[in-house]
């Protein structure tokens, strides 16, 4: 009886070890009727750095969690949040989250972005300047599109600012769209480029036969636009 309790202690001890870390993640702590959004594992260069644009689904709702999962602690996340008071979604989030991350790590790492989102229920306040002040502008627009990669393929993501805004920065992207960190080998095996026309930011990829056909490779091109 002994060596039956102490062989099933051991095996659901090495279960608890593979369960996915999703289960400890906060982006809905506290959140009611939240809807969570899981995006995919984005590849972040060794000492280097990596954007993601991650959506809310629909049109009517908007961030109020965020959270993420890395490969490792070396990476370090952060997101872009707007001017306003109080902070809270609609003021500070709107119905996406721009993800930066920084590795300090001499190895290719990876990031998975993560949101919970809560229904639209209008926006924030205003804050009130000296007269002798001004203040800043609109804040910036996002805009993303994606192009998924199978092993021996290529394609291109394409995105363009709107007729009156100005493109005033643009990013590409690497990502694996699968539910466990991918293996970082399939990094290299991906390769990408990143052209800006006009308002036009256009992202040409390529994948070699090596690449494993579960990693579900894609890529993002980003603008940045003001209106």
């Amino acid at each position: 009886m002994r060596i039956a309790l102490a062989s099933m202690v051991a095996a659901l001890a090495s279960a608890a070890a593979f369960v996915p870390a999703a289960a400890a993640t906060n982006e809905c702590h506290g959140i009611q009727a939240c809807i969570r959004v899981v995006g995919p594992w984005v590849v972040v260069p060794a000492r280097g750095s990596a954007v993601y644009l991650l959506s809310c689904p629909g049109g009517r709702s908007i961030v109020g969690g965020l959270d993420a999962q890395v490969t490792s602690r070396d990476v370090r996340i952060g997101f872009d949040g707007r001017l306003g008071a109080p902070v809270q979604p609609g003021s500070t989030t709107t119905r996406y989250a721009l993800f930066r991350a920084v590795s300090v790590s001499n190895r290719v790492q990876a990031f998975q972005p993560l949101l919970g989102c809560v229904p639209l229920q209008g926006g924030g306040g205003r804050s009130t300047v000296s007269a002798y002040v001004s203040p800043p502008g609109p804040s910036l627009e996002y805009r993303s599109r994606i192009a998924v990669l199978a092993p021996g393929s290529g394609g291109f993501a394409k995105v363009s600012c709107l007729g009156n805004e100005r493109i005033v920065g643009s990013w590409q992207a690497l990502a694996f769209r699968t539910k466990n960190p991918p293996p970082l080998d399939n990094a290299g095996r991906v390769h990408a480029s990143k052209v800006v026309v006009g308002k036009k930011v256009v992202v040409s990829a390529s994948a070699s036969d090596g690449l494993s056909i579960d990693a579900h490779a894609i890529v993002q091109a980003g603008a940045e636009c003001a209106p």
